[in-house]
């Protein structure tokens, strides 16, 4: 049975881990790094380098982009 009727819920390899990409679109974590329009960031797990899947990464991952945007904000 399907969690939420989400795909990777059923997926035998990913197993509920919330930060599995699909092998064909893992550069998808390199495109969440980049704000949109100055305005929006992605934090979390999904995006933490070698931390990915771990509450450390979600961890520094958000401390990084709360620093990016504290950063943005002083330039205006």
């Amino acid at each position: 049975m399907c969690l939420l009727g989400r795909r990777r819920c059923c997926d035998h390899w990913r197993r509920l881990a919330y930060a599995a990409a699909q092998s064909d679109r893992s550069e998808a974590r390199a495109t969440l790094l980049q704000a949109v329009a100055e305005k929006i960031f992605f934090a979390g797990e999904h995006v933490a380098g070698p931390l990915i899947q771990t509450c450390g990464g979600a961890t520094l991952s958000g401390e990084s982009v709360a620093r990016r945007g504290v950063a943005l904000l002083a330039t205006k």
